[in-house]
């Protein structure tokens, strides 16, 4: 019976442990159980507001996004030489 206790009491320790490396985790899900891991300093914000309102944003729209982000990054590349 003792021993039941002991490995119980370990048992639960461990448990608590774990607990406390997800809770950051767990508390920033909402209702809808969506996690907010995009900041909102994050520069594009359409794919975290889909996020938030649970879907993601065109593939279309993406690939524009995408293609309107490599020409700012070659024109600054260019502006540096």
């Amino acid at each position: 019976m003792v021993i039941l206790v002991v490995v119980l009491a370990v048992v639960l320790l461990l448990v608590a442990r774990q607990w406390k490396a997800v809770a950051p985790t767990a508390m920033q899900i909402d209702g809808r159980g969506v996690v907010n891991v995009v900041p909102e300093t994050h520069g594009e914000n359409a794919a975290g507001e889909a996020l938030q309102r649970g879907g993601l944003p065109d593939l279309n729209d993406m690939r524009q996004a995408t293609g309107n982000h490599s020409q700012a990054v070659q024109d600054a590349f260019a502006e540096i030489e």
